[in-house]
């Protein structure tokens, strides 16, 4: 009997325990001996992989093709609590045994076919989750719908026929960075080569990229992917890539003209990285000589006459409006330490706001460390006069695999951190209202906001 068979052996297998051990440390960032053994004994239980799905959802795991992956994956491996199809053994009058003659023969061939009828049983219990992941997707489809950008779709695709370089200013949470792809895609441009959409942060690319995959209902890695360093999840099906700005710069020493790209689209091109700057100046060069070519700036604040101007007068199209309301609110007066008056802002909101998510930027590594460690001082403080916050920290040298946690469920707030500038700020303002109304507190006063910042 093997390891990698149906078997009894795969139930305590230590192997066995160690793959699925791997497995959730790449799919959740955590694992442990008790989260093991329950996985395994939803898969025991299970009767297929959208039944392990399921549970794992009723858990509290958010729905993606990885999860997807992980339950079809461990529902081979782990067997059935009773298979039908199992050697059995039946009385007849000369004793105990396999069973040979005709009595015995027919009564296998009856049973097999009761347990045909109990898979049936099990099929339309299963119909459920199969409805589930319908909904899930018919709720996706709604939600494209309600996007700012979605009233814009056929002016937009014509605008991008009529030009070869287009620049786009919409609001952040207007939907321009996945469903511009997906607009091309219908629209045949990726008949004629691959949809580039270039992010300046590695998590952004594969957070896009997963969310654009479960909008066209495929595999992550199949007709839509991403490629950061280190990572590249890709294949020949690929048609939607997300990538790194410098992910693209290393693919044009190999190819220098883009010639399995139709359309490469610059997201967040106001956050003006030095990789960016470079593509741009690439990108130039290529569509003097490439007219079939599209190139796309994607810009988040109004402010987009400079690249209009680079581009040698490229038209701007913008996309008005925004999914959610966000309210701003200003400092009465200059704060001393905006470090320390971010902290007590977050407290702040935290105790007296609604349920709801907090975003804090800061200006780099080391106060983003410090900011973290000064909250979970003051939260210790409290004991449980308070709800629970859990604190995340994101920046550029924090790994991809701890970056990722800051999209995973947590019970009532999460921070992410970030550089502020006037640009982004103004752009911040949009990342709070992506998925319901917000305010946002700036710890500037208005005077000094608008009058001392440095262009």
């Amino acid at each position: 009997m093997s390891g990698d068979s149906k078997s009894g052996k795969w139930e305590c297998n230590d192997a066995l325990k160690a793959w699925v051990s791997d497995r959730l440390l790449v799919l959740l960032g955590f694992s442990s001996p008790e989260f093991v053994e329950f996985a395994i004994g939803l898969a025991k239980q299970a009767t297929s992989a959208a039944d392990v799905v399921g549970k794992l959802e009723e858990y509290g795991l958010a729905f993606s093709d990885d999860l997807h992956l992980f339950a079809e994956e461990i529902f081979s491996k782990v067997p059935w609590k009773v298979s039908p199809r199992k050697q059995k053994t039946y009385e007849n009058e000369g004793g105990t045994g396999t069973g040979s003659g005709k009595a015995v023969f027919e009564d296998q061939i009856e049973f097999i076919k009761e347990s045909m009828l109990k898979v049936d049983d099990e099929m339309s219990i299963e119909s459920p989750q199969i409805s589930k992941a319908k909904s899930e997707l018919e709720t996706l489809h709604e939600d494209r719908r309600t996007l700012p950008i979605y009233a814009h779709r056929d002016s937009l695709l014509k605008a991008i026929e009529e030009h070869q370089v287009l620049v786009i200013v919409g609001e952040t949470g207007s939907g321009k960075t996945t469903q511009i792809p997906q607009y091309l895609h219908e629209a045949g441009y990726t008949k004629r080569g691959k949809v580039a959409c270039t992010q300046p942060r590695r998590v952004a690319a594969m957070s896009v990229a997963a969310r654009v995959s479960q909008e066209m209902d495929v595999k992550l890695g199949h007709e839509v992917g991403y490629s950061i360093r280190f990572e590249d999840y890709t294949s020949e099906k690929t048609v939607l890539k997300y990538m790194t700005d410098g992910k693209l710069l290393r693919e044009l020493l190999g190819e220098p003209d883009l010639a399995s790209y139709s359309v490469i689209m610059v997201d967040e091109a106001h956050e003006r990285t030095v990789s960016t700057d470079v593509l741009f100046g690439l990108l130039k060069d290529i569509a003097r000589f490439r007219k079939d070519i599209k190139i796309l700036i994607s810009s988040a604040t109004p402010d987009a006459s400079k690249f209009s101007d680079f581009f040698d007068c490229a038209p701007i199209y913008r996309i008005p409006g925004r999914r959610y309301p966000v309210e701003i609110q200003y400092t009465k007066a200059p704060v001393a330490d905006y470090l320390d008056a971010a902290i007590v802002t977050v407290l702040q909101i935290h105790v007296t706001q609604p349920p709801g998510d907090i975003l804090v930027f800061l200006t780099g590594q080391e106060e983003i460390e410090s900011a973290e460690e000064i909250l979970k001082h003051k939260i210790s403080g409290f004991g449980l006069e308070i709800p629970e916050l859990v604190i995340c920290k994101i920046f550029s040298n924090l790994p991809t695999e701890l970056q990722a946690k800051i999209f995973q469920p947590i019970p009532i707030g999460s921070r992410k951190v970030t550089s502020i500038s006037k640009a982004s700020a103004n752009q911040r303002a949009g990342r709070s209202g992506r998925t319901g109304p917000d305010s946002r507190n700036s710890e500037f006063a208005e005077l000094r906001f608008y009058g001392s910042t440095i262009e």
